[in-house]
Order: structure tokens, then C-alpha cells, then sequence
């Protein structure tokens, strides 16, 4: 299922193994991040053909899974690579937000904390110019 689609800027999605165009729902109300909050991301730019500190990115949002007890299942090369490949899917005149993202579906003891187990992630890409 798309959600406002139309109203997005040129976006692309990786999860579960695959990218997907647009503005793809990926949660639902019963999901641990949407009830308690279990989700963290962090944020690159790629423009004119560079993404400063992607490693970087890529290496911090996978501390801060581990800060909140998700457990990170992409390593920070998985992400870059990842990212790289999705950039391809751009026309490359306007600058791209890279967001890389982990959260729980599932809470564990008593379904507060979250369940490291059920920790997914995807990688969202989208046109965002600088300003």
C-alpha cells in the first residue's frame, strides 16, 4: 500500500530485500516503534555526486539501535552499499535525503521494551533539494 504518493518527491524504499517506489507503508498501530517509540534513524546528503561521512551515517545509526536495545541486522558497509545501488535509481540533478532506519515490531517482557529479535529496517532515499 502507497500513501500519498502523488504529494512525494521522487522516493525510493529498501526493505525486506527489496526497493520500492514511493511513499510505501511499512508500520502498522499494533508495531512497538508506533505505540512506545523503538525507532531510530539517522540522516546523509548525497548532492553533486558525493555523500559526506556516509560511513559515518551508517556506522551511527546502528549505535544508536543498540543504545535504544534493537538489534542492528545491516552492517554499516550493508548500508552504504545499499545506498549507493539506490542512488542509481535517481536522475541525479537534485540532491537526495538518505535515511536509514531501524525500529521494533514486537515488544518483549510485558511488551514494553522492545524485542532486539523483531528489529527490522529500511533505507529510505528521496529527493530533497539543499536550500
Amino acid at each position: 500500500m502507497t500513501l500519498a504518493a502523488a504529494a512525494q518527491s521522487a522516493t525510493w524504499t529498501f526493505i525486506d530485500g527489496d526497493w520500492y517506489e514511493g511513499n510505501v507503508a511499512i508500520l502498522g498501530p499494533r508495531s512497538h516503534a508506533m505505540w512506545l517509540g523503538t525507532s531510530v534513524f539517522d540522516g546523509a546528503r548525497w548532492f553533486e555526486g558525493v555523500a559526506p561521512d556516509l560511513e559515518l551515517h551508517a556506522a551511527r545509526v546502528n549505535a544508536s539501535a543498540i543504545a535504544l536495545g534493537l538489534a542492528p541486522n545491516m552492517t554499516p558497509e550493508q548500508i552504504v552499499g545499499l545506498t549507493w545501488d539506490g542512488l542509481k535509481k535517481f536522475d541525479g540533478k537534485t540532491a537526495v535525503y538518505i535515511r536509514p532506519m531501524y525500529w521494533a515490531e514486537h515488544g518483549g517482557y510485558m511488551g514494553v521494551p522492545a524485542d532486539p529479535a523483531s528489529t527490522r529496517f529500511c533505507l529510505c532515499l528521496y529527493e530533497s533539494p539543499m536550500i
